[in-house]
């Protein structure tokens, strides 16, 4: 009965938050996400790949590209330790209640993991072909890199909005629904 839910102690938030904070995944790793904590690590590493690769000498690069690669490291790192506190809380729940944290006879629990390892594989080969420093890739990020960080900008900024109009739309109508009763009445001339 070693691990009867009895037993399996609470994990503590601050060890969490200090090894998120200390080392982005740690945290998650600590409290047994361990996919979740390689997945912060290794996209950590793939924009700071990135930001060395199109930093270095020889490689013409707009500032804009620049600074959104640059803005993602912080983005990561906080929303890293965000992610940690939410988890932990989530987990000692699950512990305090002694819920499972897995649940068995999953139809699609196969392709998580083959998922993972696919993009970890994709991760990996994107920070090897930064390391190498193609030709090719110097020449589209030179080029393309000022366009393809407008294109990124105007497409957040669009979904920004229009999930912005929708929440809108949905609160609107709910107003209206609850006003009538959920019902709308026909008046009669």
């Amino acid at each position: 009965m070693a691990n009867s839910p009895s037993r399996l102690p609470l994990k503590r938030k601050f060890i969490a938050v200090l090894l998120a904070a200390i080392l982005p995944g740690f945290g998650h790793i600590y409290l047994g996400l361990a996919q979740k904590g390689i997945q912060f690590i290794a996209l950590l590493l793939l924009d700071i790949t990135a930001l060395f690769y199109f930093t270095s000498q020889g490689i013409q690069i707009n500032l804009p590209f620049l600074g959104l690669l640059a803005l993602l490291v912080p983005v990561i790192y906080f929303y890293n330790v965000y992610d940690v506190l939410q988890s932990t809380d989530w987990i000692n729940e699950h512990i305090r209640a002694f819920v499972p944290f897995k649940k068995k006879n999953r139809p699609y629990a196969g392709l998580r993991g083959i998922s993972f390892g696919l993009l970890l594989i994709l991760e990996g080969a994107m920070i090897c072909i930064l390391l190498l420093r193609p030709y090719w890739l110097r020449n589209i990020v030179s080029f393309w890199g000022g366009y393809l960080t407008a294109f990124v900008c105007l497409l957040i900024g669009v979904l920004l909005l229009v999930f912005q109009g929708l929440r809108i739309y949905r609160a609107l109508h709910k107003g209206a629904q609850d006003n009538t009763g959920g019902v709308i009445h026909a008046h009669k001339n």
